[in-house]
């Protein structure tokens, strides 16, 4: 990432944050959070977790006019080159008009134990959704590994099957924008539902990656208790 980038990038989460925590002073704010167990952590279809459970949590402060604050964070495994995943997110989400709404912010992925260089990233992103539908879309002017400009373009639709239970459907393209034989496309689908107070949920993952078998499909559990 150039110096322009890296202060262009500082510039903004900076700003981000003195309006945030204005807002914040002046509302009410909101404290929710949740922990989950995975059997793998697939993140864009690929395991992070090289196929073994992950611990996950979070924790989001809101505001009454959409403003928000979040730390979210997962075990990993990166062969010895990682063991923990510590993201940090400012954004804004809320109702735009009848039945639409939006959700926008920047993101810093962060890898506290990871020693290797361009771990850690920042990323914008932005979605709108209609109703049960949700497009989206993600930037980073230089990703994960130093790999440059990359795109991430996601659509989502959720189905409520019954009173207790949902299907939800994603596809995604990964756009290397510096390297294009890198791109990739990853989906899933989701069945979830709460018992007691505890999320679970049941989900089949898969990428068009050939011959990685972190990129392979794959079917993942998940249990979780929000607060």
């Amino acid at each position: 990432m150039t110096l322009m980038k890296k202060l262009s990038v500082a510039t903004y989460s900076s700003l981000f944050v003195a309006l945030s925590a204005a807002s914040m002073q002046t509302q009410a704010v909101e404290v929710s959070g949740d922990v989950t167990f995975v059997s793998d952590y697939a993140f864009r279809g690929i395991s992070q977790t090289d196929e073994a459970p992950a611990l996950q949590g979070g924790l989001t402060l809101a505001a009454e006019s959409g403003l928000y604050v979040s730390v979210w964070g997962s075990s990993v495994d990166f062969g010895g080159q990682g063991t923990l995943e510590l993201d940090v997110m400012l954004g804004w989400s809320g109702d735009i008009a009848e039945d639409w709404s939006a959700d926008v912010g920047i993101m810093r992925y962060g890898y506290p134990n990871t020693e290797f260089e361009g771990s850690n990233f920042w990323e914008l992103y932005g979605s709108v959704s209609y109703k049960d539908l949700t497009l989206g879309l993600a930037y980073s002017d230089d990703y994960y590994g130093n790999t440059g400009n990359y795109y991430y373009v996601y659509a989502g639709y959720s189905l409520a099957l019954s009173e207790n239970f949902g299907l939800d459907f994603h596809i995604g393209q990964n756009e290397y924008s510096d390297d294009s034989s890198a791109s990739y496309l990853d989906y899933g689908v989701t069945l979830s539902t709460e018992v007691l107070g505890i999320g679970l949920s049941l989900a089949y993952i898969d990428t068009d990656i050939k011959e990685c078998t972190l990129c392979d499909s794959r079917v993942v559990l998940g249990v979780s208790k929000s607060f």
